[in-house]
């Protein structure tokens, strides 16, 4: 084996839970993975010399590349020389969508597959790229798609963590604690909007949201539990989107899901609003937008649905897809 292919799947992160830390454990999270947009990355270590390629609308990306790649090449005293990286295709990074953490381990993966290195788990992959430090979604979506809660963090002094900080400003954490997976049911469609407005906080902004609004109050984090336990949850096991929705619907007036939607270009929030009108039983923003999706139960209902955006949106540009639930994480693909 000396070439494979990487096709992602792509995260939705519909809320933080415990950004109060009473507990002695902070973050949590749950969402669920779409099958599209994509990273699709190949790699080969059969090349006569060191190479990445991207196209030309990703090539901001190989920077990324070079320094996730010569991070494993060091821990695994690997030689670069025979390795040759091409990303196919990418998606907008800080739009809500989690894009640098399907990469990093798309490349992390590649070059451990490659070299037949077999002892690590996605856990310590997720580790070893420095993500998955608040939200644990992305990285086990990787490794399983479907919906997933994470558990978040030891919290306090000498613990994992110790302030409330996001992924980027986390690097220390160990990846985020998955307590539960499930299938998401397999007649679900996602209107995907990712409108042409300034991109989520990240860097010094995000980090900046995290220390001027935490600790969340406890009563506060403590429903919205209350909600993925006893509306989310259910909802996905029965395939109940009413029920689901009511839950997601809630949980996006309180807690930290708050504070990340006011925060959002007026764009976005007439976008939920729109969505709220139009009459759907679920929606909802991705991390820190300004990404939303609108959730439906058939191909029809979602061509009618995306089309009704298209008209909402008028000159709001950006880009809108049509995705199914991903119930299988990352594609793995030999090519020669």
């Amino acid at each position: 084996m000396t070439s494979l292919r990487i096709t992602t799947p792509c995260r939705i992160h519909l809320s933080l839970i415990d950004e109060n830390g009473y507990t002695g454990r902070v973050d949590g999270g749950i969402g669920l993975m779409l099958d599209r947009p994509n990273v699709i990355f190949e790699a080969s270590n059969s090349a006569k010399e060191f190479k990445i390629e991207a196209h030309k609308y990703y090539r901001e990306s190989i920077e990324v590349i070079n320094e996730i790649a010569s991070r494993v090449f060091k821990l695994f005293n690997i030689s670069n020389k025979n390795f040759h990286f091409n990303l196919k295709r990418y998606f907008p990074s800080h739009v809500g969508l989690g894009s640098k953490t399907q990469l990093s381990l798309a490349i992390a993966t590649a070059i451990t597959k490659l070299k037949k290195i077999t002892h690590l788990d996605m856990s310590e992959l997720t580790k070893l790229v420095e993500r998955g430090g608040t939200s644990g979604i992305g990285w086990r979506g990787f490794e399983t798609g479907g919906f997933i809660l994470d558990g978040g963090h030891d919290f306090g002094k000498g613990k994992e963590k110790e302030s409330f900080l996001p992924s980027s400003a986390s690097t220390f954490a160990n990846p985020a604690l998955t307590i539960f997976t499930h299938r998401i049911p397999e007649n679900w469609r996602f209107v995907l909007v990712i409108p042409n407005v300034k991109k989520g906080a990240y860097g010094d902004e995000e980090v900046s949201v995290f220390q001027n609004n935490a600790p969340i109050p406890k009563n506060e984090v403590n429903e919205v539990s209350h909600q993925i336990i006893m509306k989310i949850i259910p909802g996905i096991i029965k395939n109940d989107l009413k029920c689901f929705g009511e839950g997601l619907k809630r949980i996006q007036s309180i807690g930290f899901k708050k504070i990340e939607i006011g925060l959002q270009h007026k764009l976005v929030k007439d976008l939920l609003k729109f969505f709220e009108e139009y009459g759907l039983k679920a929606y909802g923003m991705s991390s820190f937008g300004p990404s939303v999706v609108g959730i439906i139960e058939s191909d029809s209902e979602a061509e009618i649905l995306l089309k009704e955006v298209q008209k909402n949106q008028k000159n709001g540009g950006g880009h809108i897809y049509i995705c199914k639930p991903n119930n299988t994480g990352a594609k793995i693909d030999y090519i020669d």
